[in-house]
């Protein structure tokens, strides 16, 4: 079996492949790959195959086209593609704070680019044989859970991923009988992405990506493709749409 991480480089991309490293050091994959904005780290496991885009979807497309080219097949990905501030831009709390730029980047990085991902990774996803597909999502980006407003650009942009994901399941059931599509909300974790917001974060609610990485491998191992295109907690619980 051969997985691939998309986004290898952040906090719970690492974590995520160090954990399926050592699945491929005791045999239980046959190959694991990453891709990242990152140059390749220094130590690491020379048999995990690196791939460094700019970010841009054409990068991402060319690394499709020549594992298409190569005849690879993929039986997992975990995507943690996603952003929830950057430089000045931060979560709106407030209708006056919203700019069409920021929420413009935030649909087109958290939901455009993953749906075009899955897009450019259909021809050389398993068909025959059990498989998923796993990108990070957000509890927030549920409609009817969301009880206290504000974040208007990352719950909107969430919610949409869901919908996207939702929908393509539909269609790769029928081309992917085995196929497995999941968004997952891997709790809230020890990373960059959460740390300007940790000190509102209650005792005992704060996870290390190690945790959070075991945590969404077990979710992903527990998925069925009767499920394809669901939402889920870090404890394999169903999450509202």
């Amino acid at each position: 079996m051969h997985y691939l991480i998309i986004g290898a480089s952040g906090g719970l991309g690492q974590a995520l492949l160090q954990h399926y490293a050592k699945s491929l050091a005791q045999g239980e994959l046959t190959q694991l790959s990453a891709m990242s904005r990152q140059a390749r780290p220094a130590g690491l496991d020379d048999t995990i195959s690196w791939y460094q885009v700019n970010g841009d979807l054409s990068d991402y497309q060319q690394v499709f086209t020549q594992l298409e080219a190569e005849q690879a097949v993929l039986h997992g990905v975990v995507s943690t593609i996603g952003w929830l501030h950057q430089g000045d831009w931060q979560p709106e709390r407030r209708i006056e704070a919203l700019d069409e730029a920021q929420l413009n980047a935030y649909f087109a990085v958290n939901a455009t680019l993953p749906i075009m991902l899955l897009q450019g990774l259909k021809p050389i996803l398993a068909r025959k044989e059990p498989a998923f597909v796993a990108q990070l999502g957000a509890k927030v980006g549920s409609i009817s859970d969301n009880q206290l407003g504000g974040w208007y650009g990352y719950r909107a942009s969430k919610a949409a991923l869901n919908m996207l994901f939702k929908t393509a399941a539909i269609e790769f059931k029928r081309t992917h009988k085995k196929l497995s599509l999941a968004v997952i909300h891997p709790g809230t974790t020890d990373t960059e992405l959460s740390k300007p917001f940790q000190q509102r974060i209650a005792d005992g609610k704060l996870f290390s990506a190690e945790q959070s990485a075991a945590r969404i491998a077990q979710v992903i191992n527990n998925l069925d493709p009767s499920d394809s295109g669901g939402f889920w907690f870090w404890d394999g619980s169903r999450l509202p749409y």
